[in-house]
């Protein structure tokens, strides 16, 4: 009777399930954590250790996570789990934007008309439905891994970050940097509040673009003669007060001659002005200097009773256009300069909403939409023969980067911080102390900086910090420290709802009480807000700037990023951070931007709980983060596919390990091809700490993805096979072998435990005979030196390059039906004379997985890399124990298996 020696081979079990089941373990696994508290353990046994900051960039309180939020969110847990593994004490606290328009804009979807009550009770409202989402987001962020104490985060609606803001506001206006004043801003009609340049953004749009003539009066010399202006705006019309003109451009003046009347065009743009308008049958009838034309007075296109002036305008050109310049000082940043110049006051007749206020004394525009005026304006002006063209264009115009709706230049009243004083020291700050990822984006960051002269930090809304500032009976500001460090000092004791639910004179020293002074009522400018996070952390945290790392998408040039530099400078002189790291964007797998009303939008928590958030984490491990990625349904099951093959092998390890124990079994004298995986070990561990100290995360990506696959599954792990199940249990071989297999584990731990956090709790709590700590993510990386000499490891690389050779062979031999496995092969080589020495390794035929080798006498005649393989199929009789072939057999099993058996 045949004996069943199957159950005579140590094929053993981990508890390490082959199904991984993410979506049922993972959430089990962060509910330990969190009981057991591991990131604060972990956090106090770095205590001593070098400080590694990465500071969180807020996002804002509204809605559900995003893919993109996930992308951003794990990137900065690769790093905060990296440095706490390797040497650092790197706390992660995270933060929340809670102030601003979407939350006003949310509270009043519920039915809440925010102008019929107490100001202080809508923000009461506006507090309760941010901390509800922060809440809300906390808990989906807890779904993804991420390494952090969820009850320690900062927000900035609490009492300690808005005082810690409202100190920074101070020293501002200690420096002299804040103040007010008239000035054209942008102003988002959608959103009924100032904005500044970050939050805007362009959008393609169609607009009418009109060429009007404004009649030249009381001057003999322009007899039947206009000038002839052209805009995008033709709702501007109306607070037209001027006419700019270029200082060293050459005017024509021409007759049409269907009409006989004159008109006045920049000569250089003559030609295509009439070719727009349509003009054919006209003369230039003179030419002129801009000197010649300064001071005509015109006739108003819009009112009667008004007229206009030329000017010289700095900002005029001859390059589109008429070369005459329509000026509203009220609506434009050059066109407000230039009536200031010229003595005389803006005008911008146009309310928050975007509409025509009682100050345009018409009946016809009044409580009418800007843009709806556009048509009322053409129609008008063709009625009285002053419309020569109207024409619609495409162009880039800017929004407001939250309600998408286009804005408006309007002058206002606002409170500015002035960055003429301070730009210089900010940029030297940023080319000392800040390195950046792209490199490039370093000169980006500089050239937003240095655009900028004002930032506009006042906005009309209810709920945010309010500006501490006061204006006495004339409405004119007070900006005296004494009273703004007083009003601040009864904030810290009273909180911002006391600021506008209390009299002014609750916050004034005793030598302003009771004289008619008014407190602001605009609050500070969101960006302001997040932008005063570095300094929030130092004084509520303790932490110290700057900060180790900033990591955001790169959208935050012109916002975060921006601010926060400023802000920082701006307090003590230091930068708010020492290194800038940016993401791109996360498309579709076509490369499409994700768009709820396409339909292409990926939601990370249902990845997590149907694939796992380790999945997720992989995606983002594989993925250039620097620029734009791709995420869909078949890139995913392609994550999953390397997730497998991972997970497979540390199974397969796991599985062989179940019996070694690390004091007793561990073996120190090791064969050659032992110390040969074992350097290759030590090699691509230093590369992977390279890239990870890096941020290059997707090349640690393919090192682990090719050492899993090259190194492990297609060479050590494969010819063991031999050994591990076939030697008996306690054999110097086996114990060798499963050495190199325990340090092999252990690199594949400390290679994996910051990108799938849950996967490797799972594991390492599934190793047998070590001594457990609470969790994996408590312990450093180890150590793992085996390096070998260069010329052992040239040897080796040979052995590798044999391997190719005989395997190209051995599939060629299997083709011809010569042989069925490899085990079968006797094979005959005959090497290049350089490489003889192969001759002496050990076990080589068992490393090749084959039968047998012979060498025959080396020759300069060969073909192959190495040498030139002959495969035979071997006769004999097959081992019914290891399967092996040989040429006799102790009953039916070879002497080896009998050996062990007995």
């Amino acid at each position: 009777m045949e004996k069943n020696y199957k159950e005579t081979l140590l094929i053993q079990q981990t508890n390490f399930d082959m199904k991984a089941d993410l979506k049922t373990k993972e959430p089990n696994i962060e509910k330990t954590w969190l009981e057991q508290d591991i990131y604060n353990q972990k956090i106090a046994l770095n205590s001593k250790k070098s400080s590694f900051t990465l500071h969180d960039g807020p996002p804002y309180a509204n809605g559900n996570i995003h893919v993109g939020h996930a992308l951003n969110k794990i990137l900065k847990d690769f790093i905060v789990r990296w440095k706490n593994s390797t040497g650092f004490n790197s706390q992660y606290i995270m933060g929340w934007d809670t102030h601003g328009l979407p939350i006003e804009t949310a509270v009043t979807k519920t039915g809440v008309d925010r102008k019929s009550m107490p100001a202080a009770e809508f923000r009461k409202l506006c507090e309760a439905y941010a901390l509800e989402q922060v809440e809300n987001q906390c808990n989906q962020f807890k779904r993804l891994g991420i390494f952090t104490d969820y009850d320690k985060k900062y927000i900035t609606l609490t009492h300690d970050y808005e005082i810690s803001q409202l100190r920074l506001f101070a020293k501002m206006v200690e420096k002299k940097l804040v103040y007010r004043d008239l000035k054209p801003i942008y102003w988002s009609p959608s959103s009924e509040s100032a904005l500044a340049e970050a939050e805007i953004e362009y959008a393609e749009v169609k607009s009418p673009t009109i060429f009007v003539a404004c009649p030249i009066i009381e001057n003999n010399d322009f007899v039947d003669s206009h000038l002839v202006i052209w805009t995008t705006t033709p709702w501007t019309i109306p607070s037209n007060q001027l006419i700019a003109v270029g200082q060293d451009i050459e005017y024509s003046e021409i007759i049409n001659n269907e009409t006989n009347k004159k008109y006045i065009f920049a000569t250089n743009l003559l030609a295509n002005a009439m070719e727009t308008i349509g003009w054919q049958d006209y003369s230039v009838v003179r030419t002129l200097s801009s000197s010649e034309l300064l001071n005509l007075k015109y006739q108003h296109p819009w009112f009667e009773n008004k007229t206009g002036f030329v000017v010289i305008g700095h900002h005029v050109t001859d390059e589109a256009g008429t070369g005459l310049v329509h000026t509203a000082g009220g609506f434009g940043e050059d066109d407000f300069a230039i009536v200031n110049a010229n003595g005389i006051k803006a005008f911008a007749p146009i309310d928050d909403q975007g509409k025509f206020d009682v100050t345009i004394e018409d009946s016809r525009l009044e409580g009418v939409f800007y843009e709806d005026a556009n048509k009322i304006i053409g129609v008008e002006l063709d009625n009285k023969g002053l419309l020569l063209k109207l024409k619609f264009v495409k162009h880039s115009y800017p929004h407001d980067w939250r309600t998408k709706k286009p804005v408006i230049y309007r002058a206002t009243h606002q409170w500015f911080v002035s960055l003429e004083p301070v730009k210089e020291e900010i940029d030297k700050t940023i080319v000392a102390n800040v390195t950046t990822n792209p490199s490039w984006s370093k000169e980006r960051l500089r050239n937003i900086i240095k655009d900028r002269n004002d930032w506009t930090i006042s906005r009309q809304r209810l709920w945010g910090v309010p500006i501490i500032a006061f204006y006495d009976a004339k409405k004119q500001p007070i900006m005296d420290m004494e009273a703004i460090n007083y009003a601040i000092e009864q904030i810290e004791k009273l909180g911002t709802n006391a600021w506008f639910e209390m009299p002014t004179d609750t916050f004034l020293p005793e030598k302003y009480k009771n004289q008619n002074i008014e407190k602001e009522k605009d609050i500070l400018d969101v960006w302001f807000d997040s932008g005063s996070s570095n300094i929030a952390m130092q004084e509520n945290f303790g932490l110290q700037r700057p900060f180790d790392v900033y990591l955001e998408g790169n959208d935050q040039y012109r916002g975060w990023f921006n601010s926060s530099m400023i802000n920082s400078v701006i307090y003590d002189g230091k930068p708010a951070y020492k290194q800038l790291l940016t993401h791109g964007m996360t498309n579709d797998e076509k490369g499409k931007k994700m768009s709820k009303s396409i339909g292409n939008t990926i939601d990370p928590l249902e990845i997590a709980n149907d694939l796992g958030s380790d999945i997720l984490r992989l995606w983002v491990c594989s993925t250039d983060f620097t620029d734009d990625q791709r995420i869909g349904k078949e890139i995913l099951k392609q994550i999953a596919e390397s997730y497998r093959k991972i997970r497979n092998t540390i199974r397969f390890i796991l599985s062989n390990l179940v019996d070694f124990d690390p004091i007793k079994n561990y073996q120190t004298q090791l064969s050659d091809v032992d110390k040969f995986a074992l350097h290759n070990l030590t090699v691509t561990k230093e590369k992977f700490i390279e890239t990870f100290d890096n941020y290059n995360f997707n090349n640690a990506f393919k090192l682990i993805n090719n050492y899993v696959i090259n190194d492990l599954s297609s060479f050590y792990l494969d010819f063991i096979k031999d050994i591990i199940y076939v030697e008996a249990q306690d054999s110097l071989r086996r114990r060798q072998v499963q050495t190199v297999m325990y340090e092999q584990l252990w690199m594949l731990i400390d290679m994996l435990r910051a990108i799938i956090p849950h996967t490797i709790e799972e594991v390492y709590q599934n190793i047998t005979n070590i001594d457990h700590e609470q969790s994996v993510h408590l312990l450093d990386v180890k150590i793992q030196d085996f390096k070998q000499s260069q010329e052992f490891i040239e040897i080796w690389n040979n052995v590798l390059k044999l391997r190719d050779d005989v395997n190209e062979a051995l599939e060629k031999a299997r083709n011809e039906k010569i042989i069925k496995k490899g085990f079968e092969a006797k094979i005959n080589i005959t090497l290049k004379p350089q490489f003889s020495a192969l001759k002496d390794i050990q076990d080589l035929s068992q490393i090749l997985i084959v039968n047998s080798i012979e060498f025959n006498s080396d020759s300069d005649q060969v073909n192959g890399t190495i040498g030139d393989v002959n495969v035979q199929l071997k006769e004999g009789q097959k081992c019914q124990r290891c399967w092996a072939i040989f040429d006799q057999l102790v009953e039916d099993i070879c002497q080896r298996c009998y050996d062990v058996i007995n």
